[in-house]
């Protein structure tokens, strides 16, 4: 925990930030326990379904992080956490596509994200167990960003439709929240102090974002023919 004259108010605020996080990774969990059929179905290759199935096994061993580090900051994980997983294909995106939609959403653009966040994250953490859990989360967002570019390599060998790059920027609008980039987006002051156990200041996840999307996320998905043009409008608009 933290030591120092506002301990309390930062474990009450690292308490609602781990919160939240059980909640994302229970999320990526059945998401990804739910693309695991799916790809069977549509005959994926067996080093994807395995890579989507370790990624569900990984993130509900991330939940148990999140768990472990409520207790840490003195909250009491509810032992049962409820999550609504919405559906994130567009309507009108069916099938085969929708599949590949949804992988790239989740790992390509999300998990990437994720996996430069996270970096600069066990950099700064000062909290010893914090360290600990988000390096183990790094290593395998790692993979989970792999399973989404593993399978748009062989979409693209089977030359499926893009899907993505006419809906690229409602994607980035439901993965970041509209307004990310808003010069007038602000945040509890108060997060400055979670600096160090889970959390980044506004301004440095707009940067990293910024770079991650820029020179990694739309290269990417450039290579393997998803048009990105709304995408890039998106993350600079005239």
């Amino acid at each position: 925990m933290i030591g120092s004259a506002t301990a309390a108010s930062v474990d009450e605020l690292a308490r609602r930030l781990w919160c939240n996080r059980l909640v994302a990774e229970l999320e990526s969990a059945q998401r990804f326990a739910a693309l695991a059929p799916r790809l069977r179905e549509l005959d994926a290759s067996e080093v994807v379904i395995s890579m989507v199935d370790r990624a569900a096994t990984d993130e509900l061993r991330h939940a148990e992080s999140c768990r472990e580090l409520i207790r840490h900051f003195g909250g009491v994980p509810a032992s049962e956490q409820k999550t609504r997983v919405r559906r994130i294909a567009p309507v009108g995106i069916e099938g085969r596509e929708a599949v590949l939609y949804e992988l790239v959403a989740l790992s390509c653009v999300t998990e990437t994200l994720s996996t430069a966040l996270l970096g600069q994250l066990v950099e700064r953490a000062r909290d010893p167990l914090c360290r600990r859990v988000m390096h183990s989360f790094l290593r395998d967002e790692v993979n989970h960003s792999r399973l989404g570019w593993a399978f748009l390599a062989e979409e693209y060998a089977r030359g499926v439709r893009d899907c993505v790059g006419e809906n690229l920027s409602k994607l980035l609008d439901a993965t970041l929240g509209d307004g990310f980039f808003s010069p007038s987006a602000t945040e509890d002051t108060r997060l400055k102090e979670l600096a160090g156990v889970g959390s980044l200041e506004l301004s440095e996840r707009q940067r990293i974002v910024r770079e991650t999307l820029d020179q990694v996320v739309f290269p990417g998905l450039e290579r393997f023919g998803i048009e990105t043009t709304l995408g890039r409008c998106w993350l600079n608009p005239i």
